[in-house]
């Protein structure tokens, strides 16, 4: 059963007796990609994308001359450069990746990485989601890519071994449209000119050559299944249903790094402007100047903790009434940290070493709010001063 005639072709070039069997019967798995558009908003809100975000995403086929085989440091570039609030950067990986290394080798070498905010989806379930939810795509010569590509993805290659790809293939074409990403320059400055220069005929192309039954596959095969049997067909619908958001991340900031370096400036009146880094991914000549650090209390560094400028308890809501407690005996045991900070769904509660609190609530993580009051603080304003007009970002801020 094939998905497209050119492979049938291909087919009877090369092994003539096995085309006298063969059947064009459609890509299913694309098809269920494309009953899965609707959901785009369902699947980009499970990662954390609200409209302003712009999502990447990234795929990955297996062996060494993959894009996770030849280019991994990838993963720590994307993280490094963009902006946390801006960005969400979402991996897809091929399920050989995880069968032949195991779940525990692939979450251990990657650890760092989801800490620094980079969301990874099981093999099983929420790779179409990822993609259907995505802004950009980048990629290598596997399957996933072309998906992408002809979903109408602006599609960047950052691994593309021409002579793993057969010619005349869906794949073969993506590798002539789309660009290659070049590690040694700039990489948001690439992935902006890939989507400014991205058309619909492009992606409409590659979609000609990914199958030629579009959305038809599960009609075809079921009709060529009961005929082989030779049973009747069922009276309902073969069905075709769009992904959930299963495999997609959990939890309400999946994509929140657990340590970030943040910028900041406060404008006139209440107007703080921020941007955030995963500290864990930046190194050490690139440290942002006049930045300060944020560290969650339970991120596993403690040198880390150690030096933070900030403390947050990001779970507030698993500690009830103690999250008090904690604010105050985080200040006192550690000399060099300016501000504990609870965070707790949509508000944070901040606490300065001279015993003064503030709570900020919003729709936006609820952590950067630590960072603003860190950024009022050391313009040499009081805590009282942060006024009910406070915006962080452009967005409004309720202070109390």
């Amino acid at each position: 059963m094939l998905s497209h005639h050119e492979q049938l072709a291909r087919l009877r070039a090369s092994a003539p007796q096995a085309a006298e069997v063969a059947a064009v019967t459609g890509d299913p798995c694309y098809d269920r990609l494309r009953a899965s558009v609707p959901w785009r908003l369902r699947y980009r809100l499970a990662l954390g994308a609200d409209g302003d975000q712009t999502v990447i995403a990234i795929s990955s086929t297996h062996r060494k001359n993959s894009l996770l085989g030849e280019v991994s440091v990838l993963y720590e570039r994307l993280l490094t450069e963009l902006p946390v609030d801006e960005f969400r950067v979402v991996t897809i990986l091929h399920p050989h990746i995880w069968n032949e290394h195991g779940p525990h080798a692939v979450h251990r070498w990657l650890a760092p990485h989801q800490r620094s905010g980079l969301m990874v989806v099981p093999p099983e379930y929420g790779w179409r989601a990822a993609l259907v939810a995505a802004d950009l795509l980048i990629g290598d010569h596997g399957s996933v890519t072309a998906y992408g590509a002809a979903l109408g993805l602006p599609t960047s290659l950052a691994a593309f071994p021409e002579s793993s790809v057969a010619p005349d293939s869906a794949v073969a074409l993506v590798g002539s449209q789309a660009p290659r990403l070049d590690l040694g320059q700039p990489i948001l400055p690439q992935l902006r000119k890939t989507i400014a220069e991205h058309t619909p005929e492009k992606s409409a192309a590659v979609h000609q050559m990914i199958t030629s039954c579009p959305d038809g596959a599960a009609e075809r095969l079921r009709e060529l299944c009961y005929s082989m049997l030779g049973l009747t067909e069922p009276r309902t619908e073969p069905g075709v249903p769009p992904d959930t958001v299963q495999g997609l991340p959990g939890g309400n900031w999946p994509w929140r790094p657990t340590a970030m370096y943040a910028t900041g400036r406060v404008h006139s009146g209440c107007e703080i402007s921020l941007d955030r880094y995963p500290a864990e991914m930046v190194p050490i000549e690139r440290i942002p100047e006049r930045s300060h650090l944020v560290v969650t209390a339970d991120h596993p560094g403690p040198r880390l903790r150690a030096v933070a400028d900030v403390l947050v308890l990001a779970d507030a809501e698993q500690w009830g009434r103690h999250t008090e407690t904690w604010l105050r005996e985080a200040i006192s045991a550690r000399p060099g940290l300016q501000l504990a900070a609870a965070a707790c769904r949509d508000s944070c509660i901040i606490r300065t070493r001279y015993g003064d609190q503030a709570r900020l609530s919003g729709s936006d993580d609820p952590v950067i709010y630590a960072s603003a009051v860190f950024e009022w603080l050391a313009t040499g304003r009081e805590l009282a001063g942060l006024s009910p007009g406070l915006t962080v970002n452009g967005r409004p801020v309720a202070v109390s």
